[in-house]
């Protein structure tokens, strides 16, 4: 289809062709989620009143449920707060978010889900 080789790497050809991997698809999947309840969400700014740096990201509460840390609620506020800033920001234009995460997650499709989860 593509006339690469067998035994090419699909990361370059992904990239090339604006496919999104699986765990860039389960990382949209979760933003989409945050934009579809975002009256479940806080913000930091909301939850105390002073001005820090981390203000405009999503306020994440303390658990050690194993259960809960792996469900969609729990991850994607730590995936959310793992974005760079100037997607965040514009989280009350979906369409723009959502273009925007699509287009960042296009041109690093090289994440794995290892990595938000260790940081």
């Amino acid at each position: 289809m593509t006339g690469s080789k067998t035994r090419a790497s699909c990361k370059s050809l992904y990239q090339s062709q604006g496919i999104l991997t699986l765990t860039s698809q389960y990382i949209l999947s979760l933003m989409k989620f945050i934009l579809q309840n975002q009256e479940r969400y806080l913000f930091n700014n909301e939850v105390h009143n002073i001005n820090t740096r981390n203000k405009l990201k999503l306020h994440q509460l303390m658990s050690n449920l194993t259960l809960y840390q792996k469900g969609v609620y729990y991850m994607s506020i730590k995936i959310f707060n793992k974005l760079p800033d100037h997607i965040t920001d514009s989280i009350e234009n979906k369409r723009s978010f959502i273009s925007r995460i699509n287009q960042y997650l296009v041109n690093k499709c090289l994440y794995s889900l290892a990595e938000f989860k260790n940081n």
